[in-house]
């Protein structure tokens, strides 16, 4: 096979050219992530969408009609993601570390929102934290800080 022939053959293998799913904005990553982890332990509760549609409001200063479209922009880019690596990958070159922190920070509420914390959601946790650039030991910080603050009912 000559060379070219390779070479046609191997850009029909990877799609002929066709454009890669673009990267999410942060809204919709930062979205993502958080309905992804309200989803993880199989059911997503009441208090799960009320922590996470407050913490989206409050975090991009949206109305009922933003917060709408920005879960369903969500839902989809979650449907059709592979792996955390695309979302957090926007984040992290979107904001800095105290932003991130913010965001891990946020997806601990989630987590915690139900009350009932399984093995799979602090996996993800610890999983999204570490890509976002946060070691185990501070991955632990920021959750008992997270725990601290809801037990004793002052949430932000």
């Amino acid at each position: 096979m000559s060379s070219g022939m390779f070479l046609e053959k191997l850009t029909s293998l990877l799609g002929n050219g066709a454009p890669r799913a673009s990267k999410p904005d942060v809204k919709t990553a930062v979205a993502e992530l958080l309905v992804t982890a309200s989803l993880i332990d199989g059911h997503m509760s009441d208090e799960e969408v009320a922590v996470r549609d407050r913490l989206l409001k409050d975090k991009f200063d949206l109305d009922d009609a933003g917060l709408a479209q920005l879960n369903k922009d969500a839902q989809q880019a979650s449907e059709n993601a592979i792996d955390f690596y695309r979302f957090t990958s926007t984040i992290k070159e979107a904001y800095d570390r105290e932003q991130r922190e913010t965001v891990v920070e946020m997806l601990c509420e989630i987590i915690l929102a139900d009350g009932n914390i399984d093995e799979d959601e602090m996996n993800m946790g610890w999983r999204i934290a570490g890509l976002l650039g946060f070691d185990n030991r501070e991955w632990v910080m920021i959750r008992k800080g997270v725990e601290d603050r809801t037990r004793s009912g002052t949430p932000d």
